[in-house]
């Protein structure tokens, strides 16, 4: 399937509900795109103040994956890396949590890969969901 352009996001996403993101940040040693915190008021990505505040806390971090042809290699790669944090991501989970490695496909055609048991079997162990969004490539090279 390497003839068929395509590219992929993948972030970590951590949802709970009123957790300080920088005890997240602190125990997986990542910097997040973007955190808010339960009880904080709303804003926009830029800054800008909305109505309300956060029902609920929430962290994110986008791993740089620019260049990937296969997305199975970047997860096996990532399962590997996040096993150091299995026992926060326990935690987090007892506390009423959602973790989440989210996935954007972006292919400009049929996308096929398999993903093996064993690496659906580490993720599993870490009790981290995985979340696949897959975007088709516009193609405008037709007439």
């Amino acid at each position: 399937m390497e003839h068929i352009a395509r590219s992929f996001q993948v972030s970590l996403s951590i949802s709970h509900p009123d957790i300080d993101p920088t005890e997240i940040t602190t125990a997986l040693g990542l910097p997040p795109r973007r955190a808010t915190r339960a009880g904080a008021p709303r804003t926009t990505p830029r800054g800008d103040r909305l109505t309300g505040v956060y029902e609920f806390s929430c962290w994110t971090h986008e791993f740089d994956v620019e260049g990937a042809s296969a997305l199975c290699v970047v997860l096996e790669a990532l399962a590997t890396r996040l096993q150091r944090h299995q026992q926060f991501f326990h935690r987090v989970v007892r506390e009423g949590v959602s973790v989440q490695l989210f996935c954007g496909i972006f292919a400009a055609g049929n996308w096929d890969e398999i993903l093996p048991h064993t690496l659906m079997g580490q993720f599993a162990s870490l009790q981290v969901d995985l979340r696949f969004d897959v975007y088709p490539k516009e193609d405008n090279t037709s007439a």
